[in-house]
């Protein structure tokens, strides 16, 4: 009997030694960065940017951020610090809706007192959404966001990010293969291909536009207030950091649907409310991209109907800088009856046509 309990003694002090080896282990080699930046000879992995965001936002320097959807994933860090000055980190959230993306820059401006540069998406898409939507197809591992030192026992012994992130950083450091940066982190144009073939082959989600049943008033309330919560509060509540914010240049197969739905001078109704609301904040610089025709029309630059190559990403930085495609108050207006006119007369079918003619 004494030896069993003897046994089962060692069996727990042996059980608890290698919990908190591969608990050790996991924390100093942090893949995640809760508790710290890279440590200089690791190799770190590109990996799920909902668990490392917030580790970059709490352990890096940096005095600017590129954060967004999808449409921000693409851009080059290294291209936004020579153009602008700046020591930027790049925290995309794919698919994210406007109010998870708000978090984000709330929690980098809490952490990080030293910003003075914003860059993220107004993706055109995702206006009239209601301002408190978040993707709810994704578990956010809360643990890793709050101050509860406690709970990180689930980042500590989670078998997943031991063998997966945690093994995958001291592999590739064994390999000898560089770490992620902030050009890669998230990029993925070079995984994937574009034109007009892929662009037809992944065809475009049916746009349901609401507030064609007589609802527009509405809408475009929700419009307001999705601007007004997830970038003006911001926005005023930090006057020194400067937001360039853009809408994001969707292909002519987006504005093609619209116009099959005779919903194109709706849709820029919402888009000119949208705009209207942000201009109203002096520290937000606002573009808008959907007049940047040749882009639109050419679908050798896109993957599908909305996702442009890195290409489009490091022009849009360079437009920015030169105040290009910007929007003001004073523009605003005439800016939206020209893209109105422009995609409400553009000959659609004349145009599919001389694409897909030899296929």
């Amino acid at each position: 009997m004494r030896s069993e309990k003897k046994w089962g003694i060692g069996f727990l002090v042996t059980a608890v030694i290698l919990l908190l080896v591969l608990g050790g282990l996991t924390a100093a080699v942090d893949p995640y960065f809760h508790y710290h930046a890279p440590l200089e000879g690791l190799s770190y992995p590109d990996g799920n940017e909902r668990y490392q965001n917030d580790g970059i936002l709490r352990n890096f320097s940096y005095d600017a951020v590129i954060t967004g959807n999808s449409m921000t994933e693409n851009f080059l860090v290294s291209e936004l610090n020579d153009l602008f000055g700046v020591n930027a980190v790049k925290v995309p959230l794919n698919g994210s809706k406007f109010r998870e993306v708000d978090m984000q820059v709330r929690r980098a401006i809490q952490y990080n007192p030293d910003i003075r540069l914003v860059v993220r998406d107004v993706s055109g898409g995702m206006l009239y959404e209601d301002k408190d939507a978040m993707r709810t197809d994704i578990t956010l591992p809360e643990y890793l966001y709050d101050e509860n030192s406690f709970n990180d026992v689930q980042y500590l012994l989670n078998k997943e990010i031991l063998l997966e992130a945690t093994a995958d950083t001291l592999r590739r450091t064994a390999q000898g293969l560089p770490s992620i940066d902030f050009d890669t982190y998230q990029f993925w144009d070079d995984t994937m291909d574009h034109g007009p073939g892929v662009v037809r082959e992944r065809g475009l989600n049916f746009i349901d536009l609401p507030g064609r049943e007589g609802d527009e008033e509405a809408v475009l309330q929700t419009v307001r207030e999705n601007m007004e919560q997830n970038f003006v509060e911001t926005a005023r509540a930090n006057p020194d950091i400067e937001f360039y914010c853009f809408i994001p240049p969707y292909s002519i197969c987006w504005w093609e649907q619209l116009y099959e739905e005779d919903s194109v001078e709706l849709y820029i109704r919402y888009c000119e409310a949208a705009c209207e609301v942000l201009l109203e904040c002096g520290n937000i610089r606002l573009f808008s991209f959907f007049d940047d025709y040749d882009v639109v029309k050419d679908l050798n630059n896109y993957s599908d109907w909305a996702h442009y190559s890195a290409q489009i990403n490091s022009e849009i930085l360079l437009d920015m800088k030169a105040g290009e495609h910007a929007l003001t108050k004073e523009n605003c207006s005439d800016y939206w009856r020209g893209v109105e006119a422009y995609y409400k007369n553009f000959d659609y079918m004349a145009y599919f046509a001389e694409i897909y003619a030899d296929s």
